[in-house]
């Protein structure tokens, strides 16, 4: 194996809480009187191309939510999204440990839209000033677990899979980085981040 120089970090279960995912919405439902089950399938068809920077956040919020009149404003619905992310505190220590270091590029590898990927990774949280760069499937046109944005991070950084650490909290996209020969960490829980890079020889 390779000595690891590189760490790809997803952002959603690791970093931070995800931003805008089956929990969220259903939450959103119950804050705004909305139906749920119309709101899934109206969210279905769309939210590869809105991951994909296919689709603005207004664009996919007049098709998912404010297809009709409402008695709340988008800006109130939007805040409410943004409301949902929170920060691992324990990833963050950990990544101004790795940064401090100078040791390993770091990256994100994450999917999100585009509005609230800049939302999270800088307006919010940050976390421009820990990572390198960002590979985001708003930017990329190519979300996990598609190979497509694996071979783009590599190829852009000019990295060998086998001297890349990828660490992800779903299983598909761990699988699919693994196939395709990155190094991976399936993370259940970012409390255990620690452990689990250590695993892997990586200094803090």
């Amino acid at each position: 194996m390779k000595v690891i120089t590189t760490i790809f970090f997803d952002v959603g279960g690791v970093c931070l809480t995800n931003g805008w995912d089956q929990i969220s919405r259903e939450k959103s439902t119950k804050k705004f009187s909305l139906d749920y089950e119309e709101m899934e399938r109206r969210h279905g068809p769309l939210f590869k191309k809105f991951e994909k920077g296919k689709l603005s956040l207004d664009e996919y919020l007049n098709e998912v939510v404010f297809f009709k009149e409402r008695n709340f404003s988008k800006s109130d619905f939007i805040e409410f999204m943004h409301s949902q992310s929170k920060v691992f505190d324990s990833t963050l220590k950990l990544l101004e440990k790795l940064a401090n270091k100078k040791k390993y590029l770091l990256a994100t590898l994450n999917n999100e839209s585009r509005e609230l990927n800049k939302y999270r990774l800088n307006n919010k949280f940050n976390l421009i000033k820990y990572f390198n760069c960002f590979f985001s499937s708003c930017y990329l046109g190519a979300r996990k677990p598609e190979q497509e944005i694996f071979y783009a991070a590599t190829h852009i950084l000019q990295k060998d899979p086998e001297e890349c650490l990828f660490i992800d909290d779903r299983e598909e996209n761990y699988t699919a980085a693994t196939n395709y020969g990155l190094n991976t960490i399936l993370l259940n829980e970012p409390a255990n981040l620690q452990v689990k890079l250590e695993e892997n020889n990586i200094e803090i």
